[in-house]
């Protein structure tokens, strides 16, 4: 355990000098900052908007829905790029497996960090939304928010939703960064199923691809939309995702040029 979190230290070291951070920080706060930008805008209309008693389900529904269908599958995939070819940019694979770490904990260590930073956009992206709805009422006169009654266990919890949702679109990424070793070419193949996805998103057999998870529990969750699904869409996320993590695994293991 004590190797396995300093891989992990070194694995988060490695990945400042990236545009993770800054990639994590946009895609939370993109779309929060341009409903703030225009809600301050036209203040003559926030009256309406906060006497609504569903004030904050709208926002939520109003941010979630550009994050569900394009921005958290798109900054995972760059993400997920981003880390895995560390190692590729800077020639370190063969130092990495010269060091005395298993196989498992290379890969798992990479995988973790992703998933924090993943995970990462999601916590933001909430904590944004909050002060997009309460910013304007310590800034303006005359407009009253209930702060109090910010559902969070709610927010949480849907947000847990979209994050499991995406976890596949993390598995298959990771294994085609670490089979391919480019940057380029697993964006690619992941940007083609992700456009795919959102193009037969209306198919009776829409859940067959993993891509399109987010979206479909977007419909589901926020416009009662039923989907004939043998499963919940978490429930196959969840599967696919352990999948593909294995069968990452099994070839990172298996591949005989280190280097």
């Amino acid at each position: 355990m004590l190797s396995f979190f300093h891989a992990v230290s070194s694995e988060w070291l490695k990945r400042r000098r990236s545009l993770t951070t800054w990639l994590v920080l946009g895609s939370a706060t993109f779309v929060p900052a341009i409903i703030l930008a225009a809600r301050l805008r036209y203040p003559g209309k926030l009256a309406a908007i906060y006497a609504e008693p569903k004030f904050w389900d709208i926002l939520f529904v109003q941010a979630w829905e550009s994050m569900a269908l394009m921005i958290l599958p798109l900054a995972t995939m760059l993400i997920v790029s981003l880390v895995t070819q560390i190692e590729d940019r800077n020639n370190g694979w063969k130092q990495l497996h010269a060091a005395p770490l298993p196989v498992a904990t290379i890969f798992l260590s990479k995988l973790v960090v992703i998933l924090f930073l993943v995970s990462g956009i999601v916590v933001l992206h909430n904590l944004a939304l909050y002060f997009v709805g309460v910013l304007p009422a310590w800034l303006l006169p005359g407009l009253d928010v209930k702060v109090a009654g910010f559902p969070a266990q709610a927010q949480i919890a849907r947000s847990a939703i979209f994050l499991i949702d995406v976890l596949p679109v993390v598995g298959i990424q990771y294994l085609l960064a670490l089979r391919l070793r480019t940057f380029v070419a697993p964006l690619a193949i992941g940007m083609a199923q992700w456009i795919l996805s959102l193009g037969l998103i209306s198919w009776e057999f829409s859940y067959l691809l993993p891509y399109t998870y987010p979206s479909l529990d977007y419909l589901r969750v926020e416009y009662q939309r039923s989907l004939p699904t043998p499963a919940g869409v978490s429930t196959i996320a969840a599967a696919v995702f352990l999948a593909a993590t294995a069968a990452g695994a099994l070839i990172f293991s298996l591949r005989e040029n280190k280097g």
